[in-house]
Parts: C-alpha cells; sequence; structure tokens
C-alpha cells in the first residue's frame, strides 16, 4: 500500500466526503498488514476542511502559478527588516492582487472536482495564501499539498502591513543609518523582488486568460454535448418508432405466411378431392355403358 507519505498524498487528494472512508480503509490495511505504527499514524489524518482541499487541490494541479507565490514570501521575508512602509505598502497592493488571482484559481481547481466554494470558504482560502505569503512554515505546509484547514498568519509578517484594530500605530524607533553599501544591497533585493512580483503577476494573468478560455471552450463543447444528446435522443425515437413498425410488418408478413400456406393446404386437398370425384364419374359412366349394353342386348333378345 506504500508509505505514509505515499497514503497521505493520495488521501490528501480526495474531497472532503471521500477522505474519512478512504483514510479508515487504508488506516485498516496496514494494521491487517502488521504496521500498527503506520494505521496510527494514517487514522490521525484529520479531514481537509473544503477551503484546505481546494487549497490542496490548487498546489497540485497547478503548481507552475503556485510557485510564484513562494518566491514572493520568501522576498518578503528576506527584506521586510529593511524596507520602508511606503515599499511595504507598494509590495502589499501587488501582493493582494496575487492573492486574490490564485484565490479565483483554488475556486476554479475545486469546481473541476465538483465542489463549490461559498464566501467563507473563499476567505479561508486567501487567509491560508496570506499565511503562506507571511511564514516559511505555513509556505511549506501549503507546498506540501497536505494541510487540513485554514492556515493563521502568524506575527512574522512583514511590519506596517496590518495593524489590530482599536490599537495605534505607533511611531517606528528611528533606525541607525544606513551603509551605502547596505542601501545598495537592499535596493537591488527591492529591484529583485519587484522583478519576482511582475514576473507572479504576468504568470497569474497568462494562467487566468487560459482558464477564460478553456471554461469558454468547455461551454461549447458542453452545449455540442447538450444539442448531439437531443439530436441522439430524437434519432432514438425514431429508431424505436421504426423498430416496432418493422416488428408489425413481420408480424403481418408472419400471418400472411401462415394464410398462404393454409390456402395451399386447402387447394392441395380440393384438387385430391376434385381427382376422387373426376375417377368416380368415370367409372360411374362406365358403369352407365355397360349397363345400356346389357338393356340393349335384353331388348334384342325379347324381341326375337
Amino acid at each position: 500500500m506504500g508509505g505514509f507519505d505515499e497514503v497521505a498524498d493520495r488521501l490528501y487528494a480526495l474531497s472532503p466526503r471521500a477522505f474519512t472512508a478512504a483514510r479508515d480503509e487504508a488506516a485498516a490495511r496496514a494494521r491487517s498488514e502488521g504496521d500498527r505504527e503506520l494505521a496510527a499514524r494514517i487514522k490521525a489524518l484529520r479531514r481537509p476542511t473544503l477551503s484546505a482541499f481546494a487549497v490542496n487541490r490548487l498546489v497540485r494541479s497547478r503548481p507552475d502559478e503556485v510557485e510564484p507565490l513562494a518566491d514572493l514570501g520568501r522576498a518578503l521575508r528576506e527584506a521586510q527588516a529593511q524596507l520602508s512602509g511606503p515599499v511595504l505598502r507598494e509590495l502589499s497592493g501587488q501582493r493582494h492582487r496575487v492573492v486574490a488571482a490564485l484565490t479565483e484559481q483554488a475556486r476554479r481547481a475545486a469546481a473541476e472536482a465538483g465542489e463549490r466554494l461559498a464566501e467563507a470558504q473563499l476567505r479561508e482560502v486567501e487567509q491560508t495564501l496570506r499565511a503562506a505569503l507571511a511564514s516559511e512554515d505555513a509556505a511549506a505546509a501549503l507546498a506540501g499539498g497536505r494541510i487540513a484547514a485554514a492556515l493563521e498568519e502568524t506575527s512574522d509578517l512583514p511590519a506596517g502591513e496590518t495593524a489590530p484594530p482599536g490599537k495605534p500605530e505607533t511611531a517606528p524607533a528611528p533606525k541607525p543609518k544606513t551603509e551605502p553599501k547596505t542601501k545598495a544591497k537592499w535596493a537591488a533585493a527591492l529591484k529583485e523582488l519587484r522583478g519576482r512580483v511582475a514576473q507572479a503577476e504576468a504568470a497569474l494573468a497568462t494562467a487566468t486568460g487560459e482558464q477564460r478560455e478553456a471554461d469558454r471552450a468547455a461551454q461549447r463543447l458542453a452545449d455540442q454535448v447538450e444539442r448531439l444528446a437531443g439530436e441522439s435522443g430524437a434519432a432514438g425515437e425514431r429508431v424505436d418508432r421504426a423498430r416496432m413498425a418493422l416488428e408489425r410488418a413481420e408480424g403481418r408478413l408472419q400471418a400472411a405466411r401462415e394464410a398462404e400456406r393454409a390456402r395451399r393446404d386447402e387447394h392441395g386437398t380440393a384438387r385430391r378431392r376434385a381427382a376422387e370425384a373426376e375417377e368416380a364419374t368415370e367409372e360411374a359412366r362406365t358403369e352407365l355403358d355397360r349397363s345400356r349394353a346389357r338393356l340393349a342386348e335384353a331388348e334384342r333378345d325379347d324381341e326375337g
């Protein structure tokens, strides 16, 4: 049945509705094979929520589109201690666009598996994607494709992007002057980060366009299938009517053949009877001729 990782990957590729039964079956199989430790680990796997399933499916079905998210998160975490508030706000806007695009891709990925995400579940998907941007651990969990629930954003988000409700923002402490080399270093890092974000946005835009075209093509095919189904149904009705007409015609043909055989039999009987009557008539004529001859002879004898 494979090792734990193989079993877990297979289970977390299933929809939440199918997960529990498949997990229990895998655990029972491991137990029957004598591997109680593996059975216990499998049994401990949590059933994924619908939003977690959507993210897992996104990671599995669209890895090239998710990879820029990991690059962006790494770059943000590397640069957060050095970047100023205005730059972080600029990157935050780009982050929101990336998260929104991937959330839409996750919705589509779930729909392909027959699952529909409600607004609350879409918000959980967004939360999980933001958590992957903010935390290396969350990014690793997302990349594994085995999350069971929405990931939480941790405190290592880039500073200045969010503030707790009801608490005034405090002025940042004065930073020591940065050496020219350090400034150049972080300017280069910022430039690289912006390039990665631009690449991610371009990749997502391309993927979104391809997805729209695929949706249109799928709709066209669905329309064609529906039309063909209608034509097939009409053709089936015509075939059924033709089959019934053929059966009726075959019935009439069989009856006509049986009537023909009966008439042939009657004709044969009539012919035999006619032959017998003709034979009897001939015998009667012969007997009449003999009788007439005897009568004539008797009459001659009587005259003489």
